[in-house]
């Protein structure tokens, strides 16, 4: 997939991208609760999750916003220079992402939806894993890409 001559015609169903990953630091969840505007205490408070361990661990834990955004960084480094658009996703978050951590995002295009000049569409379906194997999320993305 180039980043520099996308077109919707040129789009394959099962086309991979090619995996991205991502070290979840204390400093890349601080930095994630203030994007986000969340800051719960089990993303941000070291001292509390060690007594409360909300998710069985004593560490912080990322999720929600911050696994999203993780997977539609696979799409965004691949296609936003090109001129492509996330318009709609539908996630299922699994598992919280543990300080620590480092989660790999890979996908391909499920589906491609041709429609009138400038509104055609395909759907990325994502996965994310943890450096243990499990998934962490899974989520269909729809771009809009350029004709």
């Amino acid at each position: 997939m180039s980043n520099t001559a996308l077109h919707y015609q040129d789009l394959t169903l099962d086309q991979e991208f090619p995996p991205v990953e991502h070290q979840v630091t204390q400093e890349v969840i601080d930095r994630a609760a203030l994007a986000h505007l969340d800051f719960n205490p089990v993303h941000t408070n070291i001292e509390w999750n060690t007594r409360a361990q909300v998710f069985g661990t004593p560490k912080t834990a990322g999720h929600g916003m911050l696994t999203m955004s993780m997977m539609a960084s696979l799409i965004d480094r691949q296609w936003r220079s090109a001129g492509a658009t996330v318009f709609r996703m539908e996630s299922k978050l699994v598992k919280p992402v543990k300080v620590g951590t480092r989660v790999r995002c890979t996908g391909n295009i499920r589906e491609l939806h041709p429609r009138e000049p400038g509104r055609s569409y395909a759907v990325v379906a994502i996965t994310a894993t943890d450096d243990e194997g499990d998934t962490v999320a899974v989520a269909n993305y729809a771009v809009r890409v350029p004709d």
